[in-house]
C-alpha cells in the first residue's frame, strides 16, 4: 500500500466512523442514542474524549457499553480526537487532527516499509557473504587440492630418480 493510500484510508476510517455515529445519535449529534445515551453535541470535546476511550477500554458507558464497545474498538487516539472534534463542532481543529492523523499513519507506514526495506536489504547481503564465503572456501579447498597434487607428483618423481 502506498503511503498516498495509507493517508486516504485514514481520513476515509474517520469519515466512516463519524457517519457511524450519526446513524444512532442523529445527524447533528442531536439525539439520545436507543434513548438512553446522552446527547453527544451537549458534550464538551474532552468529555467526548474521554468517553470514547472509556468505552473502548470497557470502564465507561453503563448499559451503553457492549454497544459503543464495538464501535470504538478499531479507533486509535488520532481518530478518537477527529471524531471528537467534529461531534462538539470544532471543525477548525477537525481538520488539523485528521491531517495529524494521516500524517501519523504514514509516518507508521513508512516506518514499517523502511523494517521490511531493511530486512530484505539484510538478507540478500546475508545470502551474498553466503556466497562469497562458499566460493572462497571452494577456491582455497581447489588451490589445497592442486598443491597437494603438485607435491605429490614431485615426490613421486623423486622417488622414481632414485
Amino acid at each position: 500500500m502506498t503511503l498516498a493510500a495509507v493517508a486516504v484510508a485514514s481520513t476515509s476510517a474517520f469519515a466512516a466512523g463519524t457517519a457511524a455515529c450519526k446513524g444512532c445519535h442523529g445527524q447533528n449529534f442531536e439525539k439520545k442514542a436507543m434513548n438512553v445515551s446522552k446527547v453527544v453535541k451537549d458534550m464538551s470535546k474532552e468529555d467526548i474524549v474521554t468517553a470514547l476511550k472509556g468505552y473502548k477500554a470497557g470502564t465507561y458507558g453503563g448499559n451503553m457499553k457492549g454497544i459503543m464497545a464495538g464501535q470504538v474498538k478499531a479507533l486509535d487516539d488520532a481518530a478518537i480526537e477527529v471524531i471528537a472534534s467534529e461531534i462538539a463542532g470544532d471543525e477548525k481543529k477537525a481538520a488539523p487532527a485528521a491531517k495529524d492523523a494521516a500524517d501519523a499513519a504514514k509516518e507508521k507506514a513508512s516506518a514499517s516499509m523502511t523494517d521490511t526495506v531493511v530486512d530484505a536489504a539484510k538478507e540478500k547481503a546475508t545470502e551474498a557473504a553466503t556466497e562469497i564465503v562458499k566460493e572462497t572456501a571452494d577456491a582455497a579447498i581447489d588451490a589445497a587440492k592442486a598443491k597437494a597434487t603438485e607435491e605429490a607428483a614431485g615426490s613421486a618423481a623423486k622417488m622414481m630418480m632414485k
